[in-house]
């Protein structure tokens, strides 16, 4: 997905937002590859046969946490979409229908 540049121009109000949807799904992608190295680095002791319950358990606890973190970085990047395309909305009925504005 491209991002427009004169639509960003016209309404810079939701460059805020756009950059918190962009941080969060940074912060997913972080999750993820904590978890997944978590996982390797699991799968790699039991290949050379030096992993214990403890390492288990760590690689569950990390995943749950990474699962958990994600799932937030999702519904927070979810929230500014739906915020950013509020104030694009808003801002170009605003500009499109101007005497509409003014009877409410």
């Amino acid at each position: 997905m491209m991002i427009n540049k004169r639509l960003i121009g016209t309404v810079s109000e939701s460059k805020k937002y756009i950059a918190g949807n962009v941080a969060a799904q940074w912060c997913s992608l972080a999750a993820n590859i904590a978890m997944m190295t978590a996982v390797t680095g699991l799968l790699a002791s039991l290949f050379y046969k030096t992993a214990d319950k403890n390492s288990g358990f760590l690689t569950a606890a990390i995943a749950a946490a990474a699962v958990m973190f994600r799932f937030t970085c999702t519904l927070l990047s979810s929230h500014m979409g739906y915020l950013s395309s509020k104030t694009v909305k808003k801002t170009l009925r605003e500009k499109i229908y101007p005497e509409s504005v003014n009877l409410t």
